[in-house]
């Protein structure tokens, strides 16, 4: 083959797969405009809602003052970064919600989020905030509460503790088609999960087994801990640990011992702690899902967990 040959048929052939991927993307892109993909919607909330932390401990942080509609719910960020409306200072006590996308509420308006819901349960003179960040383990979670309570004090901290919580996660920031193209974004996380080799329920339990009961994990929860208690005692604050539990199956439970090492944890620092787990067992575990496609808490969810918390708070302020 002559070499002029060849080079056109490989500008032709370039030239098919810059096409190809053109049209990939906007069949993607068309077919996610009802905002009914989880993977998507998540690349979405990290495109236009998060950015690069200054503090590389904490990794990424939400973007003041900004909005955006996922998964069909408005997102709204305040100035200081938390989910929610401003501040009220003016209130005579503070109630901060610290977690992952749990606790930020992904998926349900913040109305119907355990922000909300405390904020509407609690007496008059409580301020509810909320400063969960989605793809945040633990420790990552209570840093970033550190770096607000200075601005926004509290003196009740909820803090949520997820299946996540003792990932290990790293902030890496993305390559550049990764962050611009919805059809890579989807074809990296499909590569991802092939990748990983194991599929199902056993897998499930096992990489959740895995991830709690390494030293890496360990030491994850046991350093949020110990920033918790600092903060209980700098701060003259109330800690409650919530232990959310893994929301697959309720009612089969296999995942008891992410509860028992929280609760365990809890013990080791003088800490209040509610598991979640026994009032929501019952009802089809789908109740309580943001959707068939994604296992994040409903409003429902919620609504009994807020009870949970607005209760371990009257107990605590009547002694």
């Amino acid at each position: 083959m002559k070499p002029f040959s060849l080079i056109k048929n490989i500008a032709f052939a370039s030239l098919g797969v810059f096409f190809a991927v053109l049209v990939g993307e906007g069949v993607v892109r068309l077919a996610t405009l009802n905002q009914e993909n989880y993977v998507i919607e998540m690349w979405r909330y990290a495109k236009e809602l998060k950015e690069e932390s200054p503090d590389s401990r904490i990794g990424h942080q939400h973007v003041p003052s900004r909005s955006a509609q996922l998964q069909n719910v408005s997102i709204a960020i305040n100035e200081y970064g938390m989910r929610g409306p401003q501040p009220d200072f003016s209130a005579k006590h503070r109630v901060a919600v610290v977690g992952d996308s749990v606790a930020l509420g992904w998926g349900v308006s913040d109305e119907q989020n355990l922000r909300g819901q405390l904020s509407q349960k609690l007496p008059a003179g409580y301020d509810v905030v909320n400063s969960g960040v989605g793809n945040m383990n633990v420790e990552q979670a209570v840093r970033m509460w550190q770096s607000l309570r200075s601005s926004v004090p509290a003196d009740i901290i909820v803090v949520l503790v997820t299946p996540r919580a003792t990932a290990q996660v790293v902030t890496e920031k993305p390559s550049w088609l990764v962050e611009n193209s919805q059809l890579f974004a989807l074809m990296m996380t499909f590569v991802n999960q092939l990748s990983s080799g194991e599929y199902g329920e056993e897998a499930l339990v096992k990489g959740y087994e895995d991830q709690w009961r390494s030293p890496e994990g360990n030491k994850t929860l046991d350093n949020a801990f110990a920033m918790l208690k600092d903060i209980a005692v700098q701060d003259g604050a109330e800690i409650i640990v919530v232990s959310i539990p893994e929301m697959h199956d309720l009612n089969a439970y296999q995942f008891a011992f992410m509860g028992d090492a929280a609760r365990e944890m809890a013990g080791k620092y003088g800490l209040e702690y509610i598991d979640a787990l026994p009032s929501l067992k019952g009802p089809d575990t789908q109740a309580f899902w943001v959707s068939s496609r994604d296992i994040h808490l409903n409003g429902k969810a919620f609504a009994i967990i807020s009870d949970l918390v607005v209760a371990k708070i009257s107990e605590k302020a009547d002694e």
